[in-house]
Order: C-alpha cells, then sequence, then structure tokens
C-alpha cells in the first residue's frame, strides 16, 4: 500500500473513528464519542426529548446510528418521514460529526497526535457497517479488492477524489475526508499562529473603578517610539489644544498646570512655553522652583498630580488626532518603549529596544514579566535594575486596547505600496539572501555621479543621505558634518542621529519621509549604482526571478527595509511555517501589526527585485556585461557582522558582540514557545567569529621596530594602544620567525654533521692508502692487512651520501645503501648454491645496474672453465686484491633482495677484471670524500702495484662477517718478468662463462 501514501482507519475500536469512546464536552454535558456528539444533536433539533437523548448515550458507539434511525421513527415530528428528512439527516450528519471532531481534537491529546502523526497520507475509514462515513469494506477485504483490481496507490487515490472512477463496490469516506480536513485546519492554524504576532492580555497601569488593573495586550515585539512612532511620544513637539489653550508638547502642558497650581507669575509660565525641546522643560521649571525657594512641601504635594496632567493631556493630543490614532494601532501588540535618555525615571524605560530584544529570548522572561518590572508588581533583578517605570508606553498601550475595539480603526501600513505588483508575479521559489556588506546593498563603496557636474559621492548611501538633507531641511552645518565622512555606514549614522536626536521634525515630514521619499531615494540611488557599474549590474541580473531578501536586524526605524532576521534563522523559520517565496512576499507587504514579531518589510529587496525587471524589459543581457570574479559569498556578504548593523550606534565591524548578540525574531520566538529542543538548540546557536588579522604593514613594522629597540621588552603604553588584531598579526610574525631560525638551524645542524663524517671517512681513507703505500714499500701484499683492522679504519658506509638538505653534489652520483649480510667463512659452512644459469650474450656492461637486479650468486665450476675462469672466480671469491676506493659490497641472497633503487650502485666483484685501470673504476664520490687529487693518487697506487706483478698472485684470505678471529692465510706472490710488450688476446665472446669481462687494455708496456 506503499506506507506513508494512504493510512487504513478501522472502525469504532480505532483511534482516528468517530465513534471512538473518549467523552467530549459542550455546553456543560458529555457525549460518550464524537458519534453520540453528533447524532445528539440531530435528534435535539428535530424536537426529541432530552429522556430520548440519554438513551441514545447509553447506547454502545457500535448500535449509534441504529439507535438513533429508531428512536426518530418513534418521534417523527409532524408532517415528515424519513424521505422528507432525508437531506436533511445527510448534512446536518456530516456537519455535527466535523464539529465533533474538532471538539476531540481540542480536548483529546492522544487523537490530535494520532491525527498529526498521518502527515500527508490519504486516509481510509474501513469501516464495513457504514458505507457513508466509510468505505463499506473492513481493511483486510479492501486489500484483497485492491489486489485482484491490480490497484496501486495512485490509482486507490484517484478512487476517493473521483467518485465516477470509484468502483460501486467502494464506499464514499466521508469520514476520512473529514479527518483530512481537520488536519490540513489544525496545521494551519498552528503555522499561522508563527505568521503573526500572538497576542498575550496582561494587567495595566491605570485600575479601573472596581479598582481592578486595566487589561492590555501585549507580545513579545517591542517597538520604541522612535522614527516614524516618534509623534506618540510626550517628548515630541505636537502642538494641540486643550481647554481653550494651545500648548507645544504634553510636557508642556503639564509643566505649565504645574506652575499655574503653584501660583506663580505669568512671565515665569512664557518663559516655559518659549522653551522649544519638550524634554528641556522638566530642566527650565526645576531651575525656576529653586531660583524662587518655593516651600519644598508644597512643591512634592502639587508635583504629585503631575502624572495626572501628563495622562491627561497624552489622551487628549491622540484622541483628537486621526493620524495618530492609526498609528497608534499599526503598533499592533508590540510593547511601546519610550527611550528618550533625558526624559523623567518614571515616564521612560530606562533601556533601549536592543536590550529589551535580548531579554525577551530568555524562556523565563515574557511580556507579563516586562509588564510587573515596569509597574514594580515584582522585583527589578539587579542586573536589570536601571529600569523605569515606562508610563508613556504602558499608557500609550491602554488607549490602544481602548481604540482597538472601535470599529472604524484600521492598522495601515507603515510605507508605500509597491510600484508594480509584477514583483510578486514573476518569482521563482529560489530565494537569493544578502547583508549590508553585499555588492547589491547600497553601502558598497562604489562611486557615483549624480549629475555631470557634480562630484561623485563615495557610495550610493550618500546619494540617499544627499537627499535626505535636501528634502529634510537640514542646516548646512549638520550637514556638512554628515556628508564629510566617505564611510558609508558612518554616513547613514550620522544621518540617522541628526534626525532623531538633534531634530524636532513636523509630523507630515516625518510620515512623507519614512512612507515614501527615503524607498524613493533607495531606489534612484541603486539604479544609478548598477547604470554606472556594469559588473554590478550583472551580478544583479544573475540572480534571475529569485526572491532578493535583505538580511539585517530589526529596529522601529529601519523594520521596513530589512527583513528583521538572520539568513540562517530566516530559512529555519521558512523551513517550519512552509511558505513558499509569494506567500512570504505577501508578508512582507502586510502592515506591521499583521506581521510575525521583528519581522520587517524588506523594501530594499523588493527594490532590487523592481530595478532587475526594469532592467531586463530594456533587453539588458547579462552576458554582454563584465563579470565581478569575486565568491559567491563575498558578493552577498553571507554570515557578515553586518547582519546585526543598525544605525543607532557607532558600528564595529570588528566587535565580537556582532557575531554572538541573540535578539528576538520570528524564529527564535517560535522556538522559545515551541518547546521542540532541536529548535530551541539552534536558534540560540551562536555564530563563529573570524580570528581577524591586521594588514597594516606599516603599522606592524613600528610595531615591531619598537620592541626590537627596546630589547624585547615594550613600553606597556605604547603596547596598551595596540588593538587584538595588531596583537594576533604581531603573534604570527614572530612565531614565524622563530619557525624560520628552527629550520635554519636544524640544516646548519645537519651540515655540520655531513663535514663530520665526512672528515670521519676522510681520515680512514687517509689511513688506509698510507697503510697500503708503507706495505708496498716494504714489498709486502695489501691482502696481507688483517681483515677486522680493515673493516675497522674503512666504515660500510662510507661513501653512502647522506641525506641533505640540498641533496647530492651536482658532479656525482648518489649512491643506495650497501645491504650487509653473513658471508661463508673458509671450510666454516658451506656457501648456499645457486640455481646455474645461462651464458651470457655479451660482454657484461662497464656500469652495472641497481644491486637488487645483481645475480644472487654465481656457481663454482672449475671443471668447466679454464684457467681464466678460475681466475674470475677466485676474484668474485676475494681473493684478489681488493680496491681502496670503495668497500666491497655484499651479493644479496634470494631472501634477502633489496628493494630495486634508481640510482646505479658499485660493481661487483666478480664483474670486474683484474686488469681495469683506475679510471674504469666506478668514481661514486671519490672526489667528493678525498677531494681533488684523489684520482691521480690513486692512479700512482695502481701503477706501483702493477710494477710489483702480482696480476697472477692467489691471495688465500677470504673475509667473513661472523664473529670472532677470521683464518687469514699469507702466500708469497711467484713474481715473473713480464714481456715487454702483450699482444691482446683474440677471445670468442661465444665462449665466454657467465660473468666474465675481458680487459679492454690494448697491450701493458713495463716500465724499466
Amino acid at each position: 500500500m506503499d506506507d506513508g501514501k494512504i493510512i487504513l482507519i478501522g472502525n469504532e475500536t480505532d483511534i482516528l473513528h468517530c465513534g471512538y469512546n473518549h467523552a467530549i464536552s459542550d455546553g456543560g454535558k458529555r457525549y460518550p464519542s464524537a458519534d453520540h456528539y453528533a447524532h445528539s444533536m440531530i435528534l435535539s433539533q428535530l424536537g426529541l426529548d432530552d429522556v430520548h437523548i440519554l438513551e441514545l448515550l447509553a447506547t454502545p458507539s457500535s448500535s449509534v446510528p441504529a439507535k438513533a434511525r429508531e428512536l426518530l421513527q418513534e418521534n417523527m415530528p409532524q408532517g415528515h418521514d424519513m424521505n422528507s428528512l432525508a437531506n436533511y439527516l445527510t448534512t446536518s450528519r456530516q456537519s455535527y460529526t466535523m464539529q465533533g471532531l474538532r471538539l476531540r481534537a481540542e480536548q483529546d491529546k492522544k487523537f490530535l497526535t494520532a491525527l498529526l502523526d498521518t502527515k500527508d497520507a490519504l486516509l481510509i475509514v474501513c469501516d464495513k457497517r457504514d458505507s457513508q462515513l466509510g468505505i463499506g469494506m473492513d481493511a483486510e477485504n479492501f486489500f484483497e479488492y485492491c489486489k485482484r483490481r491490480r490497484a496501486n496507490a495512485e490509482v486507490i487515490s484517484s478512487w476517493m477524489h473521483d467518485e465516477r472512477a470509484r468502483p460501486p463496490e467502494v464506499g464514499q469516506n466521508q469520514l476520512g475526508f473529514f479527518l483530512m480536513w481537520l488536519r490540513y485546519e489544525i496545521k494551519e492554524k498552528e503555522r499561522s499562529k508563527w505568521m503573526t504576532t500572538g497576542e498575550v492580555i496582561v494587567d495595566g497601569l491605570s485600575t479601573d473603578q472596581d479598582d481592578k488593573p486595566v487589561k492590555i495586550s501585549a507580545s513579545d515585539f517591542v517597538i520604541a517610539l522612535q522614527g516614524i512612532f516618534q509623534p506618540l511620544s510626550n517628548y515630541y513637539a505636537f502642538p494641540f489644544e486643550m481647554k481653550g489653550e494651545r500648548y507645544r508638547s504634553v510636557e508642556h502642558y503639564a509643566y505649565e498646570r504645574l506652575l499655574e497650581s503653584l501660583k506663580l507669575d505669568e512671565t515665569y509660565t512664557r518663559k516655559l512655553r518659549s522653551t522649544v525641546r519638550p524634554v528641556d522643560v522638566a530642566r527650565v521649571t526645576e531651575k525656576i522652583i529653586k531660583s524662587l525657594k518655593l516651600d519644598e512641601d508644597e512643591v512634592e504635594h502639587k508635583m504629585g498630580r503631575l502624572d495626572r496632567w501628563r495622562q491627561s493631556a497624552m489622551k487628549h493630543k491622540i484622541s483628537k488626532n486621526e493620524h495618530l490614532q492609526h498609528l497608534l494601532l499599526s503598533t499592533g501588540h508590540a510593547i511601546l518603549l519610550e527611550t528618550t535618555a533625558e526624559g523623567d525615571s518614571d515616564w521612560t524605560s530606562g533601556c533601549d529596544e536592543f536590550e529589551m530584544q535580548h531579554l525577551l529570548t530568555k524562556k523565563y522572561i515574557t511580556p507579563q514579566t516586562v509588564v510587573d518590572w515596569f509597574c514594580r508588581r515584582i522585583k527589578v533583578p539587579l542586573n536589570v535594575a536601571h529600569l523605569g517605570k515606562n508610563k508613556a508606553g504602558l499608557l500609550l498601550m491602554e488607549l490602544r486596547a481602548k481604540f482597538t475595539t472601535s470599529p472604524n480603526m484600521a492598522r495601515l501600513p507603515l510605507i508605500s505600496p509597491l510600484q508594480s505588483q509584477t514583483v510578486r508575479n514573476h518569482v521563482s521559489l529560489n530565494m537569493i539572501c544578502f547583508t549590508p556588506e553585499s555588492v547589491l546593498h547600497p553601502f558598497y563603496p562604489v562611486t557615483i555621479q549624480v549629475t555631470p557636474d557634480a562630484e561623485p559621492l563615495p557610495s550610493p548611501i550618500h546619494v540617499v543621505t544627499q537627499h535626505a538633507i535636501k528634502f529634510l531641511n537640514i542646516n548646512k552645518e549638520d550637514a556638512e558634518w554628515i556628508m564629510e565622512t566617505k564611510s558609508s555606514v558612518e554616513c547613514w549614522e550620522r544621518l540617522h542621529y541628526t534626525i532623531t536626536e538633534c531634530m524636532m521634525l513636523p509630523i507630515d515630514k516625518i510620515r512623507q519621509w519614512y512612507m515614501d521619499e527615503r524607498q524613493q531615494a533607495f531606489k534612484k540611488a541603486m539604479q544609478l549604482q548598477f547604470e554606472q557599474h556594469p559588473s554590478l549590474l550583472r551580478t544583479l541580473l544573475d540572480t534571475n526571478d529569485a526572491l532578493l531578501v535583505s538580511c539585517a536586524r530589526f529596529s522601529s526605524t529601519e523594520g521596513e527595509l530589512n527583513s528583521g532576521m538572520r539568513e540562517r534563522d530566516l530559512r529555519s523559520w521558512l523551513s517550519v511555517v512552509r511558505v513558499d517565496t509569494k506567500k512570504l512576499i505577501d508578508t512582507f507587504l502586510l502592515p506591521m501589526a499583521f506581521r510575525p514579531p521583528y519581522f520587517g518589510g524588506n523594501r530594499l529587496g523588493l527594490i532590487l527585485m523592481e530595478l532587475r525587471r526594469e532592467f531586463i524589459l530594456k533587453g539588458v543581457f547579462p552576458q554582454h556585461l563584465p563579470e565581478l570574479n569575486i565568491p559567491v559569498d563575498a558578493i552577498l556578504g553571507s554570515e557578515s557582522a553586518m547582519e546585526n548593523f543598525v544605525p543607532h550606534y557607532e558600528f564595529d565591524i570588528l566587535d565580537q558582540l556582532n557575531y554572538y548578540a541573540l535578539w528576538a525574531n520570528a524564529f527564535l520566538l517560535l522556538s522559545k514557545y515551541d518547546g521542540n529542543p532541536t529548535l530551541s538548540s539552534q536558534a540560540t546557536s551562536l555564530k563563529t567569529s573570524p580570528p581577524l588579522i591586521s594588514v597594516d604593514d606599516a603599522r606592524m613594522k613600528i610595531i615591531v621596530d619598537h620592541i626590537n629597540s627596546t630589547g624585547g621588552y615594550p613600553d606597556e603604553n605604547f603596547m596598551y594602544n595596540v588593538s587584538l588584531e595588531e596583537l594576533r598579526a604581531l603573534y604570527f610574525h614572530y612565531t614565524g620567525s622563530i619557525k624560520s631560525n628552527i629550520g635554519q638551524s636544524e640544516y646548519q645542524q645537519s651540515t655540520i654533521n655531513l663535514k663530520a663524517r665526512q672528515i670521519s671517512q676522510l681520515q680512514n681513507l687517509r689511513r688506509l692508502l698510507e697503510d697500503i703505500r708503507e706495505r708496498f714499500s716494504r714489498g709486502q701484499s695489501p691482502s696481507t692487512v688483517d681483515k677486522d683492522k680493515a673493516m675497522s679504519m674503512l666504515n660500510a658506509n662510507a661513501f653512502i651520501n647522506p641525506p641533505t638538505l640540498l641533496g647530492p653534489p651536482s658532479s656525482h652520483r648518489a649512491t643506495p645503501p650497501v645491504m650487509t649480510r653473513e658471508r661463508s667463512p673458509i671450510g666454516g659452512r658451506k656457501r648456499p648454491e645457486s640455481p646455474s644459469r645461462g651464458r651470457s650474450a655479451g660482454r657484461a656492461p662497464p656500469d652495472p645496474g641497481p644491486i637488487s637486479k645483481m645475480p644472487s650468486s654465481i656457481v663454482s665450476e672449475k671443471d668447466r672453465r679454464g684457467d681464466r675462469t678460475r681466475h674470475y672466480d677466485r676474484f668474485r671469491r676475494g681473493q684478489l686484491p681488493i680496491s681502496p676506493i670503495r668497500n666491497r659490497p655484499a651479493s644479496p641472497t634470494r631472501e634477502q633482495t633489496p628493494p630495486e633503487c634508481p640510482i646505479a650502485a658499485p660493481l661487483s666483484y666478480h664483474q670486474v677484471s683484474a686488469n681495469q685501470p683506475p679510471d674504469r673504476l666506478p668514481q661514486v664520490g671519490i672526489d667528493y670524500f678525498l677531494g681533488a687529487g684523489s684520482q691521480e693518487a690513486l692512479n700512482e697506487i695502481w701503477t706501483k702495484f702493477q710494477k710489483a706483478k702480482i696480476r697472477k698472485s692467489k691471495f688465500g684470505v677470504q673475509w667473513s662477517t661472523v664473529k670472532g678471529p677470521t683464518p687469514t692465510t699469507t702466500v708469497t706472490p711467484e713474481v715473473k718478468a713480464p714481456p715487454k710488450k702483450k699482444i691482446k688476446k683474440q677471445i670468442d665472446e661465444a665462449e665466454l662463462s657467465e660473468g666474465e669481462i675481458v680487459s679492454s687494455e690494448e697491450e701493458v708496456e713495463e716500465d724499466a
């Protein structure tokens, strides 16, 4: 049945069946099951008495439909019969069954869990007693029926959705459709809960006539009275009339009433009215009271009425202005914060919106907790003891609750709608997120030429700022201060500070700027950005039809520009709520009151999509534009620290807080109340901050020179001004130097060791040469030298080039290590024989191959060889003199065959002719170890050796590597006078035995 696509539900014994016994309550009555509830409601509507209803409720679930039909027939209403009531009974049963299932889903958690566990499967009720709610057969019969019809899941699904394709044997399965619809309703209700700001009813600040706290709506959403919400603040200069008098602001009204109650002269009142900034009114009043030296008790008594005057003025100000009422309703269920730093601590929050956003990420802090802190109903923790009472925000929330009940009050959007709806209609399912560090963002530092005559501006944000200066009539001094910086981020921060802290803009200017003019300025600046920089336009067009989302932190002033979430949080949230890109665009375009908490309007992303479509309609092809050759992560600014950017503070991209800061957003609040530990850990995970290193070489040179000049003990004040990034660079500088010095030291040590070995080898060779010369001078043969003494003077590895960093000398080939093995002593053990080899096809090469390719042994066949063959055999066994230029290599056995080596090895003795001159001997490492002129010395020794005429002598010495004394035999060679000239013997190469080499010398003349 394709598990996971179709689920078969049984009869009333199945938990998902409407006849399953689980009591539900409605209207103060209890019903054994949803089926009892449906039939009871039908009989009640038809006028049956409670006695009959109770009789029905006492009936088992399997007999409820039959019992209800029986009771109806016995108590049929006048003028009706079963035929006339057929349609009513059918529709009523469907309606009340659905209502009973809804009640059960609310009251039975097991039923709800079982229903949601079916996910998106097709539900089929296999009840053989009911062909309307079920299919008229049980699960086993239905399974066999499907096998006979060879119906798979697709065919069964078509039966259930199309009555014309359904076989007559299969019932209507109405209960299955009821359950699937209920499942859809529950999922949509759950999803819609996360798509809007959840309302929480809490106790407010004021009390009603019964001395009970006024109920207000709140949520985890926080809005500061800044930006477009600034006119709601008591410290905003909004003129209004009250009791025939005109006042500059709420603060002006309250303190003027205070001076009137103190019966001060009109002069002081006029002085108070001339104060421009509402936040300065309290300071001016305090100076007046101190200068008059009034009675402190009387002043304190009158000051107690100041809050009531403020509250009266606030209500009058908002109730008389329709725009302020709509603006207040646009805040939805958010907690309103009065964040004016210079205001009264009782009427301000004492914190900004970003601190409150972070506090609300804690599971133990709820909207009720925050309101109780402000009202001082509970003890404020020490770490938030600086919080004020925020009376202005709480009273505004009470007014909002009153205006919400008015039928004519609507929540208006805080930004103008999109100019073109085609952006929504021509979007794909792909979503691309970018940050303020992206090349697509107006912060990107590329020069913009607004007009041909004007000077180019450093970035698109400077174009927006220039437009704001003209539109908002910012004075020249402030304008120069804003535009003097080349940094786009700093320019935007200065504009925000000037608007919110230094200016008191008219309400019309504020509304026009935040709702329309700011977006128009952004679109113009970004259009110039792409027109004047083709590579950036190519990047924009390469996004095709994807939804572009600007990812940055939510703030009350810029909530409509960005999404209000990090990219990773946004994608995680979308995976839970399951919305596509079109639905996401619709959410962006909703008023703030109907969006999820801290979910922005993403107007920058939508503006980019508008520009992209306009360029495409103009016929711009991305293939004709230059490509921006930087990584995709750099193009989009992925995982950037600027996702934490807000213009309220000076942004430092090197601050580690930008990476591990947590603030309330839609996904984090979802995980906070959902209770899923996986979502919670994902929402509260911290970004890993990269280790930033300074690349200012000039600055680093100054620091290094200072440290070196002080001998490694730098000045404390100097190092205090070194940043963390510079310290990291300094660390890598010195560790690199240490590693370099260690490498040089190791190389020098290896060179010293190499030279020491070379010196030792040279000394051994010189001693050996001197010994040979001395024996020649006494007329002795070199073979009489004791084998142990020779081996002590000549190291086995004397002529092996040791590994060095620079490699072997370029003029010599390196030799592989000589493999040592045990040799058979004379008469001790028999030499192991190897299989005989075939005859050589020719002469042995003068330069043999690697050791591993040498024959393991040569079988002595003296009977088959002649005198010359026996001569070579004696040479192979070591009975001929050993050459002093190298130690004798061992011929490896089959069991000890060394690996192949690509470097030429020393010759084996059975491959060297006895009369071979020194210039034909291998020269590996001779000059390297003995120095220049060593070859001439060997030639001289070899000449003396020839003069001694010992070429045909027999030596009875055979060396062995076994421990213990080696027996030696000294045989005096027979010296004969050679002829003056020796003619080279003509030899047939085919007659040569294996391993034989004929001397290449033409003739040898005797030196008289």
